[in-house]
């Protein structure tokens, strides 16, 4: 219990630490915000405009009820300091207590699984995780994320062991908060579910009444949607569009001819159409086909002149994603996609640290390169430890686990910008194959599954 308690003790020094030094406050956290306190004040799930709260969809109410609950037990002592850091605090410390029970729950995942000394391996290793300890001190969705993960993960585990009812409604409760908070977490549900027939018979009941529960709160939220807009969307559109609005395709197919990596979505897919994209912020392939220069750089400049999204120079964004994909099939439908996904997997995770966005330019900031070399190398090694930890591993659940992973791979080949948190929801499972690389061998790893998970 002592070496429990320390590993404990120093994930949570890690985390404030990060609350203390390096808080982040994205695009994103200000939207979240934004919606979570018209809902308490205007009593309008919706975002501010010159007229009121305008009704929105574009985000499902998982985050912004968080935060509404923040705001109602807090708001009176914050509300002068909306859209700073200080208005953020109290969901912050709330997150660092949620992700170190992210860590006890990984931890008791790893132990059922492998044994005590993989318990306190998998905590420890989850504990001083510093890429997902960062994002407690960033108001977003990720910690919570993590922590429905682990719930989910440890619910079908007992129900593997001992086959009860209120695991499946604890497993339920976790799903439908994962897709609550993002909706790409229906695949949480998709690898997972198919462990309620193991067992017991193999009855169809378990598994039909948990999806039944974790899909309940998705009904009062599409009932709303079809009201207010007109629409049948029980998620979130996959565009982040209101009905009405015209989402920009056209510039995000031409991105995906030419975006690999962070850099690139951070100086072109998350700027257009409000703000200038540069050229010259571009790498080459952006314009690797000599004839499109000319146009590349003209719509470009009328793009940033405009400030809004125009209809004309988004078509022809369009026109030349056509003729680009014409040129190189291959590369548009294979090479890139999976470039993007080994750049979300190995990239160096600083991008809420105060480290250039360009970090491997070490002639003009060497410091900050040797620190993204070596959060590189510490994040290859989690990788590393997880891919020779899972050859000890036997049973279900360490296959809806690589079914998870597998299924977010696939569905990450599909998007257009690389961000590397959208790979951050394997940790859970890295830390949990890890565990058994110093722990029982692969013959005993079986039995201990089978004595009862």
């Amino acid at each position: 219990m002592l070496l429990l308690a320390m590993c404990l003790a120093a994930g949570f020094v890690l985390r404030l630490y990060f609350l203390l030094r390096h808080p982040f406050l994205a695009d994103d956290s200000l939207l979240y915000q934004d919606i979570a306190l018209n809902w308490v004040h205007a009593h309008v799930y919706g975002l501010s405009s010159a007229t009121g709260p305008r009704p929105t969809l574009i985000r499902l109410p998982g985050y912004p009820a968080v935060l509404a609950v923040c705001e109602l037990m807090f708001g009176r002592w914050l509300h002068a300091d909306v859209g700073s850091l200080r208005s953020f605090m109290p969901v912050l410390w709330l997150q660092m207590f949620a992700d170190l029970g992210t860590c006890w729950m990984v931890a008791a995942i790893a132990g059922r699984m492998a044994g005590e000394r993989a318990r306190l391996i998998a905590l420890a290793l989850a504990c001083l995780c510093p890429f997902t300890a960062n994002y407690v001190a960033v108001p977003m969705t990720e910690t919570w994320v993590l922590l429905t993960i682990a719930v989910a993960f440890y619910a079908a585990q007992r129900w593997l062991a001992q086959q009860r009812m209120r695991w499946v409604v604890l497993l339920a409760a976790a799903l439908a908060c994962s897709v609550m908070l993002r909706p790409d977490q229906g695949l949480l549900a998709v690898a997972i579910v198919p462990l309620l027939l193991v067992g017991g018979g193999r009855r169809l009941q378990p598994a039909v009444l948990c999806v039944c529960l974790a899909a309940l709160p998705f009904v009062p939220w599409t009932v709303r949607n079809l009201r207010t807009f007109g629409v049948v969307q029980p998620l979130a559109p996959k565009l982040a569009n209101d009905p009405g609005e015209m989402p920009p395709v056209g510039f995000q197919r031409w991105f995906r001819t030419w975006g690999i990596d962070f850099a690139a979505t951070q100086d072109a897919y998350w700027n257009y159409p409000e703000e200038l994209v540069v050229a010259g912020d571009l790498p080459t392939r952006a314009f690797d086909l000599a004839a499109l220069d000319g146009q590349t750089r003209t719509l470009l400049t009328q793009a940033g002149d405009a400030g809004k999204l125009d209809a004309v120079v988004d078509a022809g964004f369009a026109q030349m994603a056509r003729e680009r994909v014409a040129a190189r099939p291959f590369r548009y439908y294979v090479m890139l996609p999976c470039a993007r996904l080994v750049d979300m997997l190995l990239r160096p995770r600083v991008e809420m640290l105060p480290v250039s966005l360009r970090w491997w330019q070490w002639r003009t900031h060497m410091e900050e390169t040797l620190w993204a070399g070596a959060y590189a190398l510490l994040n290859l090694g989690y990788f590393l430890l997880a891919g020779f930890g899972l050859r000890r591993m036997r049973g279900p659940l360490a296959m809806a686990m690589v079914a998870f992973v597998l299924l977010r791979c696939a569905l990450l080949l599909t998007l257009d910008n690389a961000e590397q948190r959208y790979t951050l929801e394997f940790f859970p499972v890295l830390v949990v194959f890890a565990s058994a690389v110093w722990c029982t061998p692969a013959q005993r790893l079986h039995e201990s599954l089978a004595k009862g998970l």
